[in-house]
């Protein structure tokens, strides 16, 4: 792989390109804060489609601005008591691991197939959204399978609703089944650039029995660990541009702020809503991409 960003295919040296790449990052950051996937979700299509960025660089982009979006918002679920800390020292085990894995792989098995990674893709945001369609729509089950391993580690919860102020608590279920799935997490990140939230939010709440909001921040916390991991591989292999990167981390991290708000006050029949709307869009983009007929 050359490394390079093509300017004159990408169009940054405009200034109506540079206000519209600003523009989709913000959106991607506000987006990413408030479902707690980090952004890349929508950022990496965004760049290679319409910014016609090599789907490489396009993720080393992304993983770094992922790692801005936790920065941003990690605190604010702490500070709420909506993030599980336990929960997430725990879950990240196999995220970390399944990150540096994927982005080995991307940068060396796949560092020629580009085409092959925008196909990979898209049966990972399909089951994101399979998993989070099927998911209760009471938010948690009130009593849950009994699990030996969370009672263990007290990954059990409590918090307070922002938008009820009602005082809730959680039981967390099938813990190992959610290792298995922030594994999965991990690997998507480091390969895809997406901070592994789309996989770790639908599996915390429709498998582990934990709230929506609840698992957004979790995610938020969990994922700027999971980015730097991957991070880490694609600086060494030359696919971290400077000029692609700090653009979209400013504007990333600025739409952050704003979505989290957002997350933290939404219907979550809404959240679920948008969750999913935002990945089957994106599956589909990257499929025309891949077959060609978006070039």
């Amino acid at each position: 792989m050359s490394g390079l960003v093509v300017v004159t295919a990408a169009g940054f040296g405009s200034l109506l390109a540079l206000l519209l790449l600003l523009a989709v990052a913000f959106a991607a950051g506000a987006v990413g804060a408030a479902l707690g996937t980090g952004g890349g979700l929508f950022l990496v299509p965004a760049l290679v489609l319409l910014f016609d960025v090599d789907i490489h660089l396009a993720v080393a982009a992304s993983l770094i601005s992922v790692i801005a979006t936790s920065s941003a918002s990690a605190s604010f679920g702490v500070e709420s008591g909506l993030t599980n800390v336990r929960l997430a020292m725990f879950l990240e085990t196999g995220t970390a691991i399944g990150g540096l894995a994927g982005a080995i792989i991307a940068v060396t098995v796949l560092a020629a197939r580009s085409n092959v990674l925008a196909f990979v893709f898209v049966p990972v945001v399909l089951l994101a959204a399979l998993l989070m369609a099927s998911s209760r729509d009471r938010d948690i089950d009130p009593d849950p399978p009994p699990d030996a391993l969370a009672r263990r580690l007290r990954l059990e919860g409590e918090y307070i609703g922002p938008a009820t102020g009602i005082h809730r608590s959680y039981r967390v279920t099938h813990t190992r089944l959610g290792l298995v799935f922030a594994g999965l997490a991990g690997i998507a990140s480091g390969l895809l650039g997406i901070g592994g939230g789309i996989f770790k939010v639908p599996a915390m709440n429709g498998a582990m029995n934990v709230p929506l909001r609840v698992a957004a921040a979790t995610s938020t916390f969990m994922i700027g660990v999971t980015a730097a991991a991957g991070a880490l591989v694609y600086l060494f292999a030359g696919d971290v541009v400077l000029a692609l990167v700090a653009p979209v981390v400013l504007a990333v991290f600025v739409g952050t702020i704003v979505g989290r708000r957002y997350g933290h006050t939404a219907p979550i029949s809404r959240l679920k809503l948008l969750f999913i709307a935002v990945l089957v869009v994106s599956a589909f983009l990257m499929v025309a991409r891949g077959v060609g007929v978006l070039a």
